[in-house]
């Protein structure tokens, strides 16, 4: 890329060519990682993938609150179990609890 690619456009292109580098170098790099994350990961994986301490993952598989399996004295986690985990937790909108409570209420009605 010469100085003068770089004089000759306007600060509108110059950001739009900006962002398009960006989201090409970036998606890349996004897809390698997604590429190299096994199935199976051990604790210090597992703990990494939902930012949180080892400890306070040990204390979360002992009081069985996360899926997790055994084998001999090392524990391991499904990828998938643990993004099911996550998005179990998911908190409802008030829109949805408005709708439930409404449907609950016809329903009850109509019983």
């Amino acid at each position: 890329m010469s100085v003068q690619f770089l004089t000759n456009i306007s600060d509108q292109e110059f950001k739009e060519f900006l962002k398009d580098a960006l989201k090409e170098i970036l998606g890349d790099k996004l897809g390698a990682l997604k590429e190299q994350q096994p199935e199976i990961l051990d604790v210090q994986q597992a703990a990494q993938f939902l930012k949180m301490k080892t400890t306070t993952l040990y204390e979360k598989t002992s009081g069985k609150l996360i899926p997790h399996f055994k084998k001999g004295n090392r524990l391991y986690f499904h990828l998938s179990e643990l993004q099911k985990w996550i998005k179990q937790g998911k908190v409802k909108t008030a829109e949805e609890i408005s709708c439930e409570a409404i449907t609950f209420t016809l329903n009850k009605r109509a019983a």
